[in-house]
C-alpha cells in the first residue's frame, strides 16, 4: 500500500511507477486542501481519474500532522495483519527485503516501457479513442499483436472486424473508436 503525494510534475509518473509494481490496494494521498491551490481543478480532476480509472484508494489530509497520523495508522495496521497471517518465527527464517542489488534492478525495471505501455501510447492517438477506450482494449488484447490475432479470424468480414471491440467490450468501445481502432491495426 505505498502512499504517494501529489506533486502535479511527477504524478503521471508516480501512477504508472505504483500500477506497474504489483501491489495491491494502492493507496493515493493528497495533503493540504485542494481548493486552496491555484490548481485546485486539476487536482480534484486527476484525483477522481486516480479513484475511478486507476482505481486507487485517494484518501485526503488536511496537512503534514493529518498525513504523519494517517501513516502511523496505516503501519499499525499493517503490522496487525502480518502478525495476524505469518507465524512469529517466519520472518527470522527468511529475508523480508531483497539484497541492495536486487532492489536496485527492480527499481530500474519500472523505467522500462512494456509492449501494452507502447500499444496504448498508440491506441491514445486514434480519433476517437478516450482514456476509458484504451483501458478497455487493453483488458480484451494487451498487445497489438494480440489485437491482430483476434482482427484476423474475422479476416473476410469487415463489418465483423470493425465491431469486434464495441461487441466485445458491451459498447464500453463506442462504434466510431472501435472502426478507427480497426483501421489503425488493419487499415489499408
Amino acid at each position: 500500500m505505498p502512499l504517494i503525494l501529489y506533486h502535479p510534475n511527477i504524478f503521471g509518473h508516480e501512477i504508472a511507477y505504483c500500477k506497474r509494481c504489483g501491489l495491491k490496494k494502492l493507496i493515493y494521498v493528497v495533503e493540504g486542501d485542494p481548493n486552496s491551490s491555484e490548481a485546485a481543478e486539476s487536482i480534484k480532476t486527476a484525483c477522481f481519474t486516480t479513484e475511478i480509472l486507476e482505481g486507487f484508494d485517494v484518501q485526503r489530509t488536511s496537512g503534514l500532522a493529518d498525513t504523519l497520523k494517517k501513516y502511523g495508522h496505516l503501519t499499525q495496521a499493517i503490522l496487525q495483519y502480518y502478525k495476524s497471517v505469518l507465524p512469529e518465527d517466519h520472518s527470522k527464517c527468511t529475508g523480508v527485503c531483497p539484497p541492495f542489488d536486487e532492489f536496485v534492478k527492480r527499481c530500474q525495471d519500472l523505467d522500462k516501457m512494456t509492449v501494452s505501455d507502447v500499444f496504448a501510447i498508440q491506441l491514445m492517438q486514434v480519433p476517437q479513442v478516450t482514456e476509458e477506450i484504451a483501458v478497455a482494449v487493453l483488458d480484451l488484447y494487451p498487445t497489438l499483436l494480440s489485437l491482430a490475432r483476434a482482427y484476423s479470424l474475422l479476416e473476410g468480414n469487415t463489418g465483423a472486424q470493425e465491431e469486434m471491440l464495441r461487441r466485445q467490450s458491451n459498447n464500453v468501445i463506442n462504434a466510431v473508436a472501435s472502426r478507427n481502432i480497426f483501421q489503425l491495426v488493419w487499415g489499408n
